[in-house]
């Protein structure tokens, strides 16, 4: 009925909801890519006593323990660098579903 009366204000509703779903496509596409290119898997690459970990190349030292973090697994680094340049960071291990606070040397 209303397009029946109102056809510009018709075309308009529609051209809205048309605006709207490519705005939703567009966000959805570049948070999806973001999203993936911020999160950096890092494999430790040693592991030493529960308390000592290569990863990257870098040595960083268990606040307290990871205990049984084990060579091969995936770390995520959820604070700071994993290029060692920090005092601390904090590790999710994807392996385990943990995470452990370390100090970078």
């Amino acid at each position: 009925m209303i397009e029946k009366l109102f056809p510009a204000i018709a075309a308009l509703f529609a051209m809205k909801k048309l605006l709207l779903l490519a705005f939703l496509f567009l966000c959805t596409f570049f948070q999806m890519g973001y999203s993936s290119a911020r999160v950096q898997e890092y494999v430790i690459e040693v592991a030493h006593k529960d308390e000592l970990f290569i990863i990257n190349g870098e040595k960083f030292q268990a606040q307290t323990y990871c205990l049984g973090w084990d060579e091969g697994e995936s770390v995520i680094f959820l604070e700071e660098s994993p290029f060692g340049a920090c005092a601390s960071a904090v590790l999710y291990n994807v392996d385990r579903k943990e995470v452990c606070e370390v100090w970078c040397e």
